[in-house]
């Protein structure tokens, strides 16, 4: 990992952009992704989703109800169909006319140096794993996309392992969302908090997936002994998502490797500032 006055945001943690600079952009466009480099976020993270004809779009949802205000299944549109979908103007009007990228666009835009983390949505289907690993190798390929400019992330360790044996070069992350499970006795809740999967099974998996890092949800189980373990065993630390400025120090100082923000320009300017 290059020294923090080496990285395009100067934070002493990698700054990642949500969905792109989604706070002031609609999410997973171009110009939030732009909006991003031009910030100097020191990534972007995109989600991406398979199309009805194989192609990967880039969009969170499996459906287009909530950023097109479409009643429609993204793996059920070819992805001429979805280019043309506006997706901006949901978040105000002056976006609209944004539509939905197809992955090959976004990669163009990353700048020397940066890292884009692509999230591989729709992997709970076994049947599209296949298709999905397809696709992005073909994207990669025909992109020249550089291993080191790229780290692929998903919630699913069979799509994700599937991916790290035909991308052995790429780096792969299994995205973890951790759940507060408290065991009561009597009337009384158990003051010791039990968060599931525990991080030794998110290790484990990891570590037998021959995945490179993990990519922990922002709560009170990221402690800085976890962060400390995940290092420990040589595996790298990303966090999502993180908009406090407290959590962000708090997480910077026990040595987060990646950093996950909706709001790249308040979060490069709070921790550039912060003593």
């Amino acid at each position: 990992m290059p020294h923090p006055n080496d990285r395009p945001s100067g934070c002493p943690v990698e700054i990642v952009a949500h969905r792109g600079a989604s706070i002031e952009a609609p999410e997973n466009t171009l110009a939030a992704v732009e909006l991003a480099w031009q910030l100097n976020a020191d990534a972007v993270e995109i989600d991406v989703q398979l199309s009805r004809d194989g192609k990967l779009a880039v969009i969170h949802d499996a459906t287009l109800t909530r950023t097109a205000e479409i009643r429609r299944n993204v793996n059920d549109l070819d992805i001429s169909e979805l280019r043309t979908i506006d997706v901006g103007s949901w978040k105000d009007e002056c976006c609209r006319g944004e539509t939905i990228p197809e992955l090959p666009n976004v990669l163009a835009t990353i700048p020397s140096g940066r890292r884009l983390f692509v999230e591989l949505k729709g992997g709970d289907i076994e049947a599209t794993h296949s298709a999905i690993v397809s696709a992005l190798n073909r994207d990669l390929r025909e992109s020249n996309s550089a291993p080191e400019s790229i780290v692929l992330i998903s919630f699913y360790p069979a799509l994700l392992s599937l991916v790290k044996q035909s991308l052995p070069d790429f780096e792969a992350f299994l995205v973890v969302q951790q759940t507060q499970d408290t065991s009561e006795a009597g009337d009384r809740v158990s003051d010791i908090a039990q968060w599931k999967p525990s991080i030794d099974e998110i290790i484990d998996v990891a570590l037998s997936s021959g995945f490179d890092g993990v990519d922990l949800q922002n709560t009170a189980a990221l402690t800085d002994g976890v962060i400390n373990t995940i290092h420990k065993v040589n595996l790298k630390s990303c966090v999502w998502t993180v908009n406090s400025l407290n959590d962000a120090r708090r997480l910077a100082i026990a040595g987060i490797g990646s950093l996950t923000t909706d709001d790249p320009r308040g979060m490069i300017a709070a921790l550039n500032a912060a003593p």
